[in-house]
Parts: C-alpha cells; sequence; structure tokens
C-alpha cells in the first residue's frame, strides 16, 4: 500500500480526536491487501498510542518548540518516526525518517514546508544521539519513572501505586502494554466441542487453552471475524475476564435473568448459552443502536430467549422479580488499556466519580428487582476503589437485606484459577492473570429481620 504512514497518521489524529482504535482499525484494515501491511499498521497504529508518553519525552529533549505549540500532524509525524526508530530494529532507519517525514509533507500545505524540514531535522538528529537518551532514575523518582517508560499519565500511576504498591502497579503497567490476544469462547448452542475444534482445524486456526474451558486463544489469526467458526454463530470474540462474569452468576436452565447493560450481547449470549436457550433474559440498554448489534449478535448465535428492551437502568421499573440479576456495568475500564490503549488518555478522576456514581444509581434502583434467595453479580472492566470495592461496602450498609457471597469459592469450580484471595470480592490484575483486569462481587437476597 502506498503512504502507508500517512494513512497510520490520519488514523491517529482521528483517534486524538475521540475515535475508537478498536472500530477505526479494523475499518482500516478492511481497505489493505497485502497482509505485512496489515501487521505493519496495526504494529504502528497501536504502538504509538500505547507509547505517545515515552515518545513525546524523546521528542521534548531534541525539540526547541514545545509540543504544544506543533502541528499536530508534525507531532505525529514525529511520533510515528520515533516509534519505528525505537521499537522496530527490522525497518531501515532512513526509511522510518523518510516515510515519516513524506506523510507529514502531504498532510500539510506547501506553505508549511518548514514544518517538513523541522521533523526531518529532529528525527535524524534523535537517531544520532540514541544512546544520549536517558529516563529518570527509578530510584529518585519512581513515579515518573514508570510513568514515562511505560507511558501512562502520572495521575494514574500515583493511583495504582497507593492501591496496589509499587511492584504490583509496575506489573500492571507493564502487561497494559502488551497486545490484546483475541480469544474464541464456543457457542455449544450452534455446534458441540469436538465440531467446534474441526472448524478451527479446517481454517487452519492455532489455538491454546485458557483458564476457561470453553475460550480458546488464538494464535495468529489474521481476522478473527472472518472465519467459518465465527460466521456460523459457533464462535464468539470474548476475553476471558468478561466470560467468567456469566460463569460466577451461573444461571440454571428456566430462570429469569435481568441483564443491565447488555450491549454488545457477549455476555447476554453467555447466559442464554449457560440457560440452554430455556427460562428468559430480560436484556436491558440505553441505546436503541447498541441493541441493535446485540441483536444482530443473538440471531447469529441461535440466541431465543432474550427479551430486549430499550431503557435506563438508572430509572427502569419492572413488577418481575428475577432469579438472577448481571449488573455488569459501564465503569473507566482501565481494565482493558491492552485492547483500547486510548483509554489512558481519555480518562480521568472525574470520569472515575461520574462512574461510581452512575453504578449506585442503577444497583440501588435494581435490587428490588432480586427474588429472595436470588443473586446479583456485580461485575466492572476497571481498578478503582470507587467504582469497586468501595461501591459494594456502601451498596451492603444500606441494604441489610444484601449479604456478600464469597466469590472466590464459586472461582475453583469454573476456572483453573487458584489465586488463593483472602476476602470476598474477586479482582482480576493484568500480569496476574494472562487477561483483562476485571472486578466481581456475588451479593445475595435474603430475609430481611
Amino acid at each position: 500500500m502506498k503512504n502507508l504512514r500517512l494513512e497510520i497518521l490520519k488514523a491517529l489524529l482521528r483517534v486524538e480526536k475521540g475515535s475508537y482504535s478498536n472500530l477505526l482499525l479494523n475499518s482500516k484494515l478492511e481497505n489493505i491487501d497485502d497482509q505485512r501491511d496489515k501487521n505493519l499498521f496495526t504494529e504502528i497504529f497501536y504502538g504509538v498510542i500505547r507509547n505517545k508518553l515515552y515518545l513525546d519525552y524523546i521528542v521534548k529533549q531534541f525539540s526547541k518548540t514545545p509540543l504544544s505549540k506543533m502541528d499536530e500532524e508534525v507531532l505525529m509525524g514525529l511520533r510515528i518516526g520515533v516509534y519505528q526508530l525505537f521499537f522496530l530494529d527490522k525497518i531501515p532507519a532512513r526509511a522510518a525518517i523518510f516515510e515519516s517525514v513524506e506523510a507529514v509533507k502531504i498532510l500539510l500545505p506547501v506553505s508549511r514546508k518548514g514544518a517538513v524540514s523541522f521533523t526531518n531535522g529532529v528525527l535524524r538528529n534523535i537517531n544520532r544521539k540514541q544512546e544520549e537518551i536517558q529516563l529518570p532514575l527509578k530510584k529518585d523518582d519512581p513515579e515518573k519513572f514508570l510513568s514515562i517508560k511505560y507511558s501512562y499519565p502520572i495521575w494514574l500511576v500515583r493511583r495504582f501505586i497507593k492501591d496496589y504498591g509499587l511492584s504490583k502497579t509496575e506489573m500492571i503497567l507493564k502487561a497494559g502494554n502488551k497486545r490484546a490476544e483475541v480469544i474464541y469462547r464456543h457457542n455449544s448452542l450452534k455446534v458441540d466441542q469436538k465440531e467446534f475444534i474441526d472448524l478451527l482445524a479446517e481454517d487452519q486456526i492455532k489455538y491454546e487453552n485458557t483458564f476457561l474451558n470453553s475460550f480458546y486463544r488464538l494464535k495468529e489469526v489474521n481476522n478473527p471475524a472472518a472465519t467459518r467458526a465465527f460466521k456460523t454463530g459457533a464462535a464468539y470474540i470474548q476475553g476471558t475476564s468478561a466470560g467468567l462474569a456469566s460463569l460466577l452468576l451461573d444461571p440454571q436452565v428456566d430462570m429469569e435473568v435481568l441483564d443491565l447493560a447488555a450491549a454488545p450481547g457477549g455476555k447476554t449470549s453467555h447466559l442464554a448459552e449457560l440457560m440452554n436457550n430455556t427460562g428468559q433474559i430480560t436484556a436491558l440498554d440505553i441505546s436503541q443502536h447498541r441493541l441493535n448489534l446485540v441483536k444482530e449478535n443473538l440471531s447469529r448465535l441461535g440466541v431465543k430467549n432474550v427479551n430486549l428492551k430499550k431503557g435506563d437502568a438508572a430509572e427502569y421499573e419492572d413488577n418481575k422479580k428475577y432469579d438472577k440479576i448481571l449488573a455488569d456495568l459501564p465503569c473507566s475500564g482501565l481494565g482493558l488499556i491492552a485492547s483500547k490503549p486510548e483509554i489512558k488518555w481519555d480518562k480521568d478522576e472525574q470520569v472515575i466519580k461520574r462512574m461510581a456514581e452512575l453504578q449506585y444509581k442503577i444497583l440501588s434502583n435494581n435490587l428490588d428487582k432480586l427474588k429472595i434467595g436470588g443473586e446479583l453479580l456485580y461485575s466492572t472492566c476497571t481498578l478503582t476503589r470507587e467504582e469497586n470495592q468501595d461501591l459494594i461496602k456502601r451498596i451492603l450498609s444500606e441494604n441489610k437485606d444484601f449479604e456478600l457471597i464469597d466469590i472466590n469459592k464459586k472461582l475453583s469450580k469454573v476456572s483453573s484459577l487458584n489465586l488463593e484471595k483472602n476476602n470476598e470480592f474477586l479482582e482480576l490484575l493484568p500480569g496476574e492473570v494472562d487477561s483483562e483486569g476485571f472486578f466481581y462481587a456475588l451479593l445475595k437476597k435474603v430475609e430481611s429481620d
């Protein structure tokens, strides 16, 4: 593909303006024929997003112009060039610099010729003096060291250190910078396990087992949505930590289940599979567009026991009493940085506060919909006390007819994980397990005094 760096540069500028990296990348890759170009596009695209702070740290040392004063095209071109120089040793430095500068030249008007020369000069200078670049010393300023080395905003590094300590924080940061892996969940509503494995073999898909029986980590698959297993509904792309939520809720056949935030349908369809398409799942979402996506997924997967409803879970009214409620709620998403690296730059402390209040409203509004003896599984894909442990403690203190079930006892029954946790919550940290970061709490409704 001609001008690959140009397309990468334009895509990265769109991410800076709010586009979702995974959706944008998929649309871009559809227009690239050569698999090597697809791989290079993906590598540079995600590499620049993941390492933005580190790349900017290098550029600052070689530029008299502050980053805030640069054209956005120039700054992004510099990031793309520096990423190739420091992370892609198979690309000759001369080619990395030339292609990056050419991309900037095409995007900028002729009147900005000086900016193009500036880009070229900075990249050549950085290449000549790579050995001179030094990170802050870890022993002198561990927060700044971790922030720059792993390219995370300093507020987030400080928060992780406060909650998890220095060693676990570095583990979390390092894991968040790894490439996200593709996981298939085998859908038994369509085919049995042997047929599923046969489908993978027919498409020559290599895989390895995970800590969940029906979840498989794919190796060297170019387009996981283009395989026969996926197209026929035998597979759904879902992370293992996300898949664990439905297994921990453990719905039985013929139950009435409420899913408070169903889109895009991964957990809803998993619940239906575990119930063997019996009973009924009421699946709620605030967005009709997202509900349409759920509908498409349920249709492909052969799910027949779901009633889709458009509604705001924080205000939803329903006289029905449910056996189980899945509250996998909107959150700050800090456990998903490996698959959506822009989360590092899009979130802040205020987002965490807003999410915690929304989660509280949703839970408070729906606790009365649970039958006595029924269970509610609360889960998030984030790593903040406000949205997780503190929120559940608040809910329990205000609702004496609910008790916390020790979820770790259930964990050993549905997975091969043995984390030896000493509390009744379950928190999966990136790096501690080979999966996304997640939090779970299982609440049971009991007779009130």
